[in-house]
C-alpha cells in the first residue's frame, strides 16, 4: 500500500515543480529563494508557536569543537553535539573563525530541536558550502533541515537519521511539513520524501533511516554525486514511477523468498532488515513489470539471468559477513546487496546510470 504513495507523492512533486497541481489553502510559492522562504517560516513562526517532536528525554544544547576527521585521523572538521537551540548559527560561527578547520565538513549528532533555530544553521551551513555527515543520530530537525543543507550529505557507518511530522502541542502542523519539504526541495532533495514519512510517521513517532533507506529514497548525496532531483540516484522512488500504469501488482514488504527456509547469511540478512526488505521488494516489482513486457522465449532468458544475478550477488556479498549478525555488524553486507539491487533496478527500468 505504500508504494502507490511513493508514486503520488513523487507526481505530485513534478506538478509542484511545474507549477502545477491542486492548490493547499495555504499557499507557498514553490519557487522560494532561500531568503525569502527563511523569512515565510520566522513569519509564521511568530503566529505559532510549533517545534518539531522530541524524544521525552534530556538533551544538551550543542556544541561545536573542531576536531579530527574519523577518516583521515590528520585533518580536522567541525562536530556538532547536542541539541539544536537558538544562537547556534552565532556558535558554529565562532567555532569555525577561531579554529579553521581543515576540511568544511559538520559532522553532527543531534536528537533536534528548534526550528527556527536549525534554520538559521542551515543558512551558515549553505553560505560557507559546508558539507553534512550524520554521525550515530541526526533525528528531527537536524535530519530535516541541517542534513539537506549539506553540500553534500552522507552518514557514517550505522548512523541514522530520524524523520517524522512538525507538531503544536502534539497535533500535526501542516504549514511546518509543507514549508520543511519545500526547503529540502531547494538543497536538491526530493519533496516526496519528507511527506511520504511526514504523512508515515505522526509527531509521537519516527522514522529511522539508516544509509541504505536514505540512498533509496535520494535523501543522501554523496561527494561528487549529483542532488537527487538533478539525476541522482533514488531507486526505490525510481523503481515505482518506472511501473506505475502497468498492470503488475506490488509485492508485500519482504524479500523474493520465504524466511522460513532462509539459510544463508544473505537470505537472514534480507530478512532481518527492513531496509533491504523494501528494496527487494520493488526490484520485485521492477522485475513483474519487466517480465510482463517479454515473450515467452523472453521470459525465461530474463528468468534465467535474474537466478545468474541472484547467486552473483550472493556469492560477492557474502565474504563481508563476520559471525556476528547483529546491526553493527552487518553493515557492509547490506550496503553490498543493496548496491546490487540499486543498479538491477536501474538495469531492469533501462536507465542510462
Amino acid at each position: 500500500m505504500k508504494s502507490p504513495r511513493i508514486a503520488d507523492l513523487w507526481g505530485k512533486f513534478g506538478d509542484r515543480q511545474r507549477g502545477e497541481g491542486p492548490q493547499k489553502k495555504v499557499k507557498l510559492n514553490f519557487m522560494f529563494s532561500f531568503p525569502n522562504l527563511l523569512q515565510t517560516i520566522f513569519r509564521h513562526l511568530a503566529l505559532f508557536t510549533f517545534c518539531l517532536s522530541l524524544f521525552a528525554i534530556p538533551a544538551l544544547s550543542m556544541t561545536f569543537t573542531v576536531e579530527p576527521s574519523l577518516v583521515d585521523g590528520g585533518s580536522t572538521v567541525v562536530v556538532g553535539r547536542g541539541a539544536i537551540e537558538t544562537g547556534d548559527a552565532a556558535r558554529f560561527e565562532a567555532a569555525i573563525s577561531a579554529v579553521p578547520p581543515d576540511f568544511r565538513i559538520l559532522r553532527v549528532t543531534s536528537p533536534g530541536g528548534s526550528v527556527p533555530a536549525a534554520m538559521e544553521l542551515a543558512t551558515g551551513i549553505k553560505e560557507k558550502s559546508f558539507s553534512i555527515i550524520a554521525h550515530q543520530e541526526c533525528a528531527s530537525s537536524c535530519a530535516m533541515i541541517l542534513f539537506p543543507a549539506g553540500e553534500y550529505s552522507i552518514l557514517t557507518q550505522g548512523s541514522m537519521l530520524g524523520i517524522h511530522s512538525c507538531s503544536a502541542s502534539g497535533v500535526r502542523h501542516e504549514l511546518c511539513n509543507e514549508t520543511i519539504a519545500k526547503f529540502a526541495v531547494l538543497n536538491g532533495f526530493p519533496y516526496g520524501t519528507l511527506e511520504l514519512f511526514s504523512d508515515l510517521y505522526g509527531p509521537g513517532e519516527i522514522k529511522w533511516m539508516t544509509a541504505i533507506s536514505a540512498r533509496c529514497f535520494g535523501f543522501y548525496r554523496g561527494f561528487d554525486d549529483p542532488k537527487p532531483i538533478q539525476g541522482g540516484r533514488k531507486a526505490c522512488v525510481d523503481g515505482v514511477i518506472a511501473t506505475m500504469g502497468s498492470d503488475v501488482r506490488p509485492r508485500p514488504l519482504g524479500p523474493s523468498f520465504n524466511c522460513a527456509n532462509a539459510e544463508t547469511k544473505v537470505e537472514r540478512l534480507f530478512c532481518m532488515d527492513k531496509d533491504l526488505m523494501q528494496s527487494d521488494s520493488i526490484l520485485g516489482l521492477v522485475y513483474d513489470a519487466a517480465m510482463a513486457e517479454k515473450n515467452t522465449s523472453e521470459r525465461a532468458a530474463l528468468r534465467s539471468n535474474q537466478r545468474q544475478w541472484i547467486a552473483a550477488r550472493g556469492a560477492n556479498c557474502e565474504q563481508l559477513f563476520s559471525s556476528s549478525m547483529d546491526f553493527m555488524s552487518t553493515r557492509d553486507a547490506a550496503l553490498c546487496l543493496y548496491r546490487y539491487n540499486e543498479n538491477r533496478i536501474y538495469e531492469l527500468i533501462g536507465n542510462p546510470f
